[in-house]
């Protein structure tokens, strides 16, 4: 355990800078110290996980970013999806209504035959 100057426990924090890029060290626990660094808990680490490194963490930011995009494109399409059902149930709804129309006129139709066809019977009738 390490003790800071103000007399409290460090905290164990991480770098993200490229020179010490997930190298831990130990800081003030006090908000907005001035002092905040105290000292490395890991050892400096080579040239060459320097260099790695944060071509890997580039490498996650940007996917992590298509991520985000594709999942607010997918948001999208959801709602899209959403009113295009909506859409259609109200349009099948219309075309049930039209079809018990077209029935009805088809009724009526049949029935003004059938009463025409009476009619003209009973005119040859007499």
């Amino acid at each position: 355990m390490v003790v800071c100057f103000c007399g409290k426990l460090a905290l164990v924090k991480m770098s993200w800078t490229p020179l010490n890029p997930g190298r831990r060290f130990y800081a003030c626990p006090t908000k907005d110290s001035v002092g905040g660094f105290i000292g490395w808990v890991d050892p400096p680490i080579c040239a060459r996980s320097k260099t790695i490194i944060p071509g890997l963490l580039r490498n996650i930011n940007t996917l992590e970013e298509r991520c985000n995009g594709l999942v607010r494109s997918i948001n999208m399409l959801q709602e899209q999806c959403n009113g295009l059902l909506s859409k259609n149930h109200m349009l099948e709804a219309r075309c049930d209504a039209l079809n018990d129309e077209g029935f009805k006129l088809k009724m009526y139709l049949c029935a003004s035959w059938f009463m025409f066809v009476i009619v003209i019977l009973s005119i040859w009738s007499m």
